[in-house]
């Protein structure tokens, strides 16, 4: 007799917590489109150069500053030299860094 009352309430409870896991995972799912849209940041600063294949070094106010950047920039970011000031359009990416959207040289 115990166990036939057991039962349907393990299987009551079990669907509550199975229903309740479902419910955060969309939740949060709808969070992450909402926020799918980068904020886009500018800065002016001196070219230093490239510290890797893909990052380049900025200065400002004594400051060096890093920014990634894709493929597309190789060609833009040669034509720089050591020194010059750029104007750099930003967003910061899922992992957190600077990564350049648009980056001219000022005159």
């Amino acid at each position: 007799m115990k166990k036939i009352v057991v039962l349907p309430f393990l299987i009551l409870l079990l669907g509550i917590v199975l229903t309740a896991c479902g419910t955060a995972e969309q939740s949060s799912g709808e969070n992450k489109t909402s926020s799918s849209t980068p904020q886009v940041l500018e800065e002016k600063a001196e070219f230093i150069g490239m510290a890797d294949a893909h990052t380049v070094e900025v200065k400002k106010v004594n400051t060096t500053l890093s920014y990634e950047f894709t493929d597309n920039f190789k060609d833009v970011l040669n034509e720089f030299k050591p020194g010059d000031t750029v104007e750099i359009s930003y967003f910061i990416n899922d992992s957190g860094q600077k990564e350049i959207q648009k980056i001219e040289k000022q005159k």
